[in-house]
């Protein structure tokens, strides 16, 4: 027969580990210590119950916020290049600010619908950009052991609006403003003709 776990309480296997979070609804998740049977457990268990734990730090072990610290530290991240590495840096800088608590086991399909894309989605090339970075972090924590399958599988990327093409007249207008030997010029000059 299985034990039954408090009120609250939920179980978060991760390969053979298991991980105890304390939750009321739809709450934060906050981590409890590993054994269940300890003191240190029910005395952690009974400050989450008092409203006295505290909810788990961006950098927790664990969180959002430790796995995209350990991304950035791996061979996926440093190899990048200069250029690409600041576009990464500037929207994992948005999800830890936004998600950083949350805990990788906690990441689900319809959380990472919900939490995070939904509140995007007036900004639907921030919304793409959030997907396209989470799923690398998602990639990176199977790679590590945190997490075993992709929760992010099946969701459909955000629909970015048409970019249209420049008329003769805001072409010419460029031109005018921007004369041949401008560092905007020769930026205008390879997008028009090699782009």
């Amino acid at each position: 027969m299985r034990n039954r776990l408090p009120p609250h309480v939920e179980l978060n296997r991760v390969g053979n580990r298991k991980y105890y979070y304390f939750r009321v609804g739809k709450g934060a998740r906050i981590r409890l210590p590993d054994d269940i049977h300890s003191a240190g457990f029910r005395a952690a268990y009974a400050a989450a119950m008092a409203g006295e734990a505290e909810k788990p730090k961006k950098g927790a072990p664990g969180t959002i916020g430790a796995l995209i610290d350990s991304y950035e530290k791996s061979s996926g991240f440093t190899k990048l290049r200069e250029t690409s590495k600041v576009g990464y840096i500037n929207r994992l800088m948005h999800i830890r600010k936004a998600h950083g608590d949350r805990t990788v086991s906690g990441m689900t399909r319809e959380n990472i619908i919900r939490k995070v894309l939904e509140p995007l989605a007036s900004h639907p090339a921030a919304a793409l950009d959030t997907l396209k970075k989470l799923r690398i972090l998602i990639k990176h924590a199977i790679d590590i052991g945190w997490l075993q399958h992709d929760p992010s599988a099946g969701i459909k990327r955000p629909k970015t609006k048409e970019i249209r093409a420049w008329t003769n007249a805001e072409l010419n207008s460029f031109r005018a403003r921007w004369p041949i030997g401008t560092n905007e010029r020769a930026a205008f000059a390879l997008m028009l003709h090699r782009g």
